[in-house]
């Protein structure tokens, strides 16, 4: 629990807060792993003082369930449906988590969802759906399932969004045929923070990307991905800048003289960390891109990636790698 939370429940009346392991007889408590709440009593008569649920306001119950949602979310929300039957204030506190972080791994949890989310109150009144996290993961041999109307419902609510393909051998549909927000379905992701993406088409990734807003992106990552060496970027899309975009993964062993690498970089003025996979082999080349100015001065922590064959050696002394840590010392980079 944060630091915030305890202090606060040092305000309440009649509730102290406690490390201790053991508390008196006449206490009634209830444990975790980092924080005691204690309820005595305090009434003149010696009855007992008001149940914890009724001194804890809302807001701190709040916190407290969101504590208790796991990455593993199971979309049937059981756990959240357990947590609203103990009271009516816990009713009330958990009445708008229950779509606070999903996980969807089937087509049946995703249609299971959709049905579920048409039964809120926000989706009569605006057509919406009040999720902040949200991954998507596809089945084996199959695409993704009703996901375009999904990201329409939650797009405006969404802080944290992965979206991971499985390896599929099967032609797949591109969700998002151009880069252009008014493309498709009018899609567009106004407070999304962290974007991941997972197997997606060079095409698809810079759609997802110029669908959010720059404001607000923060952190990005595209994995298992091809980036094409001879895609072709707009005058539009060099143009963009996301000035709070501090993070940026790139896995699938890029080339980094490819054109969508630094396309990244320069949209990113404030990077700070950059992660790349490459292959032994362009270890000159990554060097020398590294070394260029279309990297940002900002940045302070490149994590690099080297695949070498199995009975291969590569030392802070081999040739090829000795350049590239001698960059590091001069630039101050966190090694």
């Amino acid at each position: 629990m944060s630091t915030l939370v305890k202090e606060n429940l040092g305000q309440l009346p009649n509730v102290e807060t406690s490390n201790e392991a053991d508390a008196d007889s006449e206490s009634t408590s209830t444990r975790g792993p980092k924080l005691d709440v204690l309820v005595r009593h305090s009434s003149s008569d010696g009855g007992w003082s008001r149940p914890l649920n009724d001194v804890l306001p809302p807001e701190i119950l709040i916190e407290i369930f969101k504590a208790t949602i796991h990455d593993a979310w199971d979309p049937s929300y059981k756990t959240m449906s357990n947590l609203s039957l103990v009271c009516r204030s816990w009713n009330e506190a958990g009445a708008g988590l229950k779509l606070y972080k999903v996980q969807i791994t089937t087509s049946k949890q995703m249609d299971a969802l959709l049905d579920y989310i048409q039964t809120t109150p926000l989706f009569r009144e605006s057509g919406r759906a009040s999720l902040q996290r949200l991954s998507v993961e596809t089945e084996y041999q199959k695409d993704f399932h009703r996901l375009s109307e999904l990201l329409v419902l939650c797009r405006t609510s969404l802080r944290i969004l992965h979206l991971n393909r499985f390896f599929t051998s099967i032609p797949i549909a591109e969700l998002l045929q151009e880069a252009r927000p008014e493309a498709e379905f009018g899609l567009y992701f106004p407070n999304l923070a962290a974007l991941c993406l997972t197997k997606f088409s060079p095409r698809e990734l810079i759609s997802f990307i110029t669908l959010v807003n720059p404001l607000t992106l923060e952190h990005l990552e595209l994995r298992d991905t091809f980036l094409r060496f001879d895609y072709i970027l707009s005058d539009g899309l060099a143009a963009l800048c996301f000035p709070r975009l501090k993070e940026i993964v790139v896995d699938g062993y890029a080339r980094p003289e490819n054109p969508t690498i630094d396309w990244l970089c320069q949209i990113a003025p404030n990077l700070e960390m950059l992660e790349l996979s490459i292959v032994r082999e362009r270890l000159p080349a990554l060097t020398e891109f590294l070394a260029s100015n279309r990297i940002p001065k900002t940045l302070q922590r490149p994590r690099l990636w080297i695949k070498i064959n199995k009975y291969d050696h590569l030392g802070l002394e081999s040739t090829d790698l000795a350049p590239l840590v001698q960059l590091i010392k001069e630039r101050g980079w966190t090694r």
